[in-house]
């Protein structure tokens, strides 16, 4: 390769040197803020051993009203219920008031070590109220102090309630005590509640998301105002703030992390309320198959069959499928055969294509009703299920072993053969 000349190194020079300027400058930790700063939402500094940070304080009676519900609501199920419902025994003898109610405002929404924590919201219940404490970082200098007062209330708290934290909040806050403070505080080893995966086993068959803002309006009975942000909108407005030093934009944000802390209330006592319904009737389609899952994971096979029976009454085709499924597998289990068959023969009036309850039926009338025409008529059917499929070796197989299922039973109704 021959050498650059002079002009061309210079070229090159200039190049790398507006690149690592263009770098710098999108990183929000390289970002000045001016001063004085303006507009910051209400609150107080407080000191830690790290350093200042800047906190938003707020407390609210038990009485508030958040939605649909009190806050006391929340209070009134025992802790063994939340610990059956996310599987994880280590909850069972902790009372919801040990517990954090927790979300974070960050500079981008991807997660990494390039990520910024610059708000953290935390509601715990205390003393007769629900306290909101939230830190706000008011220049990435005070990362450090804003970890540090974090940290002590953190480890008052015996585990976690957030929304999709699981994966994002709580990693990335382990992630910022590593780079911000070289301390392993293994937030991810707390016990945890991520309402977001209990909102999807309860309600994505019947709404069009599962975004908090979506949950709260349909289900909790939760309005913003209008001062209210958009989520995507947040992480611009802070970088906003930084290079302008005016924080106007700051207090929608305050508000936006505040109500989602709320919601997180309202929703735990939404998910606990439903599981603990003795009556199927009273919940939905989505809800009863959900609730009927949980049962039947957990061994209880009684009120897994009334929940089951509930989902199959209602008019959701995809939801009575699935509850069909689920219901005529737990009677095989049981040995409740001859239910299982009246299930099965349903599952197949709502999808004829599909060869498995008629195999399934195939079977018990060869093994169990000894009925082996009968036997021979639904292998048969399976047969014909199996024509819609398309040529692959799934195909090959199932029509193997229906094959041979139906030279079986021949010789089963003639023995002389």
């Amino acid at each position: 390769m021959a050498p650059m000349s002079t002009k061309e190194a210079a070229e090159l020079r200039r190049r790398l040197s507006y690149l690592g300027r263009r770098h710098k400058n999108l990183h929000p930790g390289h970002i000045p803020s001016r001063s004085p700063l303006r507009n910051l939402p209400p609150g107080r500094e407080v000191d830690s051993p790290l350093g200042t940070a800047y906190l938003i304080e707020n407390c609210y009676p038990l009485e508030h009203m958040h939605g649909e519900r009190q806050i006391a609501d929340a209070l009134e199920y025992d802790p063994s219920l939340a610990s059956d419902i996310v599987g994880q025994s280590e909850l069972s003898g902790i009372p919801l008031e040990r517990l954090a109610f927790l979300d974070t405002e960050t500079t981008g929404l991807a997660g990494g070590a390039g990520t910024l924590i610059f708000l953290v919201g935390m509601g715990v219940f205390e003393e007769g109220n629900f306290r909101l404490r939230q830190y706000f970082l008011r220049d990435p200098s005070e990362e450090a102090g804003m970890l540090g007062a974090l940290q002590d209330d953190l480890e008052k708290a015996q585990g976690l309630v957030t929304y999709n934290g699981r994966a994002f909040d709580v990693p990335l806050l382990d992630t910022r005590y590593m780079i911000g403070l070289r301390r392993r505080l293994l937030l991810t080893m707390y016990p945890q509640i991520d309402l977001l995966h209990l909102t999807r086993r309860l309600w994505r068959r019947a709404l069009p998301n599962c975004t908090l803002n979506t949950v709260e309006r349909q289900m909790l009975g939760v309005n913003r105002e209008e001062s209210d942000v958009p989520g995507r909108l947040i992480p611009e407005m802070y970088l906003r703030y930084l290079r302008t030093g005016d924080a106007a934009d700051m207090a929608r944000v305050v508000y936006h992390n505040a109500i989602d802390i709320l919601s997180l209330v309202t929703l735990m006592v939404q998910v606990q309320e439903c599981h603990q319904q003795q009556d199927p009737a009273r919940l939905s389609a989505s809800e009863a198959l959900a609730v009927g899952k949980w049962h039947q994971n957990a061994g209880r096979f009684t009120p897994a069959e009334a929940a089951y029976q509930m989902a199959i009454k209602r008019e959701n085709a995809d939801i009575r499928l699935e509850a069909l499924r689920r219901y005529t597998t737990q009677l095989k289990r049981l040995n409740r055969y001859e239910a299982a068959s009246e299930g099965w023969k349903e599952w197949h009036a709502m999808v004829p294509d599909d060869p498995r309850p008629c195999v399934e039926l195939a079977k018990y009338y060869e093994w169990h009703a000894r009925d082996y025409g009968r036997a021979q008529k639904w292998a048969q059917e399976a047969l014909i299920c199996l024509t819609h499929w398309p040529p692959d070796w799934r195909r090959e197989r199932a029509w193997s072993e229906i094959e041979h299922r139906l030279a079986r039973l021949a010789r089963k109704r003639n023995p002389e053969m």
